[in-house]
């Protein structure tokens, strides 16, 4: 009797604790300049409210994930920690619901309805092959160049997960608390809004009940929520975590120190997720444009350029999505590039970007130079928005604008003919693609960000010829891993090996010798041009070789000038091309020589 009546006495108390504080135990204030900012969405991961018109919000929090965190209006800015941490939450000061806490936030006005996104994904930083020193010498300095050429547009950038590798955590002393030093260190130049991956996930938690929870609980003190949304400017911005963590362990095996199991993982979003992201939208526009950040991606492409949902629950995120005139979804952890079109979500277009580690910054220690497996520039994604108008271009990390890389297969099959080493690969590894038989004169050209609408044009010579998209390798990624590697030591990691990548094109020319060049044309009309005269050689050095030919330069002479405007007038008059290819007498792209192009030259000119 005495027992009962003390747990209900205390339960009293605890109830008199709550309800002393108006029934809510985390509550705070938002203020612009003081006053106060009136519908902001505030939330715990679970529950949403908004501040009232005072900027004073109020929630009853279980206090599971252990923060509290606003969602920024258009229009602001957070206050930063460090030059790049958005304030845009807090740490609870206790997972006691009883116990009464107050957070207050601070915001300040920007005009952002125009600004500029850095989309980034895969660092993996893990202090070895000299990573730490190329992605501050690769990487931050693209940052800092992007942030002095953005000017007074404000610029963000967001980081698509796996910014450490797990397994390295322990074995060389290097977390995420390590990260967030260097990024100090560094002077990371503009707001970072992160996204956990895999790899962030604490490999010691055991496989248990609670092992995804408990796996994120380092990242959401040290880094942020594991699942929020901002806004800028008109476009609402979510993040969210897609890893179910498992970290199974398997009798017998033995673990590297600091890791717990398998650390293996499901892609899912789980169902506290669901729930927080149907509230959040909910509060959103359906013309407002929404760009979803995930780790892993929702689709992948397959060999025949169809598609298949990769995440256990793909089709619902995309059916809520849908609903939105413009929904977009950015992704990392497949360190290749590719755009997803899915046709039963027509307003839904996923972007997966390639890594800035590259091979796992194998290749560029072994070669400095840093390629993926799919033969992608290690780059990011500049995202250009204006109101509620988005647009997006490949950057390459060291390489500027660089979009395209161009092969004279009659030099790549020869090496493969007489290299020793790639014999021995192709022997222990006969499903790898044997380039050595390959026809007479082939031309191929790989377009790192290539998306359907894309147009892809080559020319030897004068002659268009007919090109073809295919799945296969890229020979750059060979050379710059596979074959070092294996001189090294004899072997190389089927996993970072060469794969078959989905945006190569090529071509049968009728000669070896005749100059070959490549136009490529975006979803934006915008217009890159790269040339090669041949034979082309296979090496390490091989873009260099490369010419970048801008648009209208007709005659290729490194100017736009009047000889340019005469030029096509000739070709129209004379109906030949007198060597010239195609391709850049056709400068407006619309695929005919026409008095718009000469138009077009001479607008150039008087733009320059």
């Amino acid at each position: 009797m005495r027992l009962t009546s003390t747990i209900l006495l205390t339960a009293t108390l605890l109830l008199g604790n709550v309800l002393c504080c108006g029934a809510h135990n985390v509550e705070g204030r938002i203020t612009c300049d003081g006053y106060g900012v009136a519908d902001v969405p505030v939330s715990d991961g679970y529950e949403i409210v908004m501040t009232d018109a005072d900027g004073h919000y109020a929630m009853t929090s279980a206090k599971r994930n252990g923060y509290v965190f606003y969602t920024l209006p258009g229009g602001y800015e957070p206050e930063m920690a460090n030059g790049f941490m958005p304030q845009f939450w807090a740490s609870l000061d206790s997972h006691d619901t009883a116990v009464h806490e107050t957070h207050d936030f601070t915001l300040r006005r920007v005009d952002n309805d125009h600004h500029i996104v850095i989309f980034g994904a895969d660092s993996h930083l893990a202090r070895r092959n000299s990573d730490r020193a190329y992605f501050k010498k690769g990487f931050i300095a693209s940052l800092k160049d992007e942030a002095q050429q953005a000017g007074g547009t404000p610029i963000y950038s967001v980081l698509l997960g796996d910014l450490t590798w797990d397994v390295f955590w322990t074995q060389n002393s290097y977390d995420l608390r390590d990260f967030m030093a260097d990024m100090k260190s560094w002077q990371y130049p503009m707001p970072l809004w992160p996204v956990i991956g895999n790899h962030d996930h604490d490999p010691s938690i055991p496989e248990g009940d609670e092992t995804d929870f408990e796996s994120a609980e380092l990242w959401r003190q040290t880094v942020c929520p594991n699942y929020y949304s901002f806004n800028l400017g008109k476009v609402h911005y979510v993040v969210l975590d897609d890893i179910v963590y498992l970290n199974e362990y398997e009798e017998g095996s033995s673990y590297s120190p600091g890791v717990a199991g398998n650390r293996n993982y499901r892609g899912a979003i789980n169902a506290e997720q669901e729930s927080w992201l149907r509230r959040d939208l909910e509060l959103v526009p359906k013309t407002t444009p929404v760009v979803v950040c995930l780790h892993i991606p929702a689709w992948s492409v397959t060999s025949s350029f169809g598609y298949y949902a990769r995440l256990d629950n793909t089709y619902w995120l995309c059916a809520l999505l849908s609903k939105f005139d413009q929904a977009h979804i950015v992704s990392g952890h497949t360190h290749g590039n590719y755009t997803v079109h899915p046709a039963a979500y027509p307003h839904v277009t996923e972007h997966n970007l390639a890594s800035l580690c590259g091979t796992l910054w194998w290749s560029a220690c072994l070669t400095g130079k840093n390629v993926c497996h799919d033969g992608s520039s290690a780059g990011y994604s500049l995202w250009r928005v204006d109101n509620n108008h988005l647009s997006w271009k490949l950057k390459s990390v060291g390489n500027g604008s660089d979009q395209m890389r161009l092969y004279d297969m009659n030099t790549v099959r020869s090496f493969y003919r007489t290299s020793n080493a790639m014999r021995e690969i192709l022997s222990e590894y006969p499903s790898r693609v044997n380039y050595s038989s390959i026809e007479d004169n082939v031309v191929m050209v790989n377009v790192f960000a290539y998306d359907q609408d894309w147009r892809v044009s080559i020319c030897e010579g004068d002659s268009m010829l007919r090109c073809q998209r295919v799945c296969t390798e890229d020979p750059f990624h060979t050379i710059t891993y596979d074959v070092p590697r294996w001189n090294a030591v004899g072997y190389y990691t089927a996993d970072y090996a060469t794969s078959r990548s989905t945006h190569l094109f090529r071509a049968v020319a009728a000669t070896a010798t005749k100059p070959i060049t490549v136009r490529v044309v975006d979803s934006f009309g915008n217009v890159y041009l790269r040339s090669i005269s041949r034979p082309h050689n296979y090496n390490l050095n091989m873009e260099s070789q490369e010419n970048t030919i801008i648009a209208g330069d007709v005659n290729a002479d490194g100017e736009i000038n009047i000889a340019d405007v005469n030029l096509i007038v000739d070709i129209i008059l004379s109906g030949t091309l007198h060597g010239c290819p195609q391709i850049l007498a056709d400068c407006n792209a619309d695929d005919e020589i026409s008095i718009a192009d000469v138009n077009s030259v001479i607008d150039l000119i008087i733009k320059q």
